[in-house]
Order: structure tokens, then C-alpha cells, then sequence
């Protein structure tokens, strides 16, 4: 995370797993959202993937339940 008042850039940084989004990652994410939130100087939050082949693949399949 990155801070450039007026914007916080936050880079999401698992290339190698095309960025998916785990549940680590989720409350990472959220943390950083929120004290991007919390500050009074940021007016606008970019979100970015890291590597060239994906932004986010999505939900981390391997944290699902596997169907009974």
C-alpha cells in the first residue's frame, strides 16, 4: 500500500497464484481499505495486481469446502 495524496495505491501481490483472493488477503485488503478511509487526505483509492497475467483470479478454490 502506498500512499500519493490525494490517492492510496493498493497492490495486490501474489502473481504467481494470479492474485486470489484468500481469506488472509481479504482482511488485508479490508485493513488497508479502512485506514485508507480513515484518512482525511485520501480522496481515491486504486487497486492494482502486480505480474502480467491477471488482475485477481477471483475466490481461492482451495479454501472452499469441497462438496459432500
Amino acid at each position: 500500500e502506498e500512499r500519493h495524496a490525494p490517492v492510496t495505491l493498493i497492490s495486490l501481490n501474489q502473481p504467481d497464484r494470479d492474485h486470489v483472493l484468500s481469506y488472509l488477503l481479504r482482511l488485508q485488503l479490508a485493513e488497508a481499505m479502512n485506514r485508507a478511509e480513515a484518512d482525511s487526505e485520501v480522496r481515491a483509492i486504486v487497486l492494482t495486481g502486480t505480474g502480467q497475467k491477471a488482475f485477481c483470479a477471483g475466490g481461492d478454490l482451495k479454501e472452499m469446502p469441497t462438496p459432500r
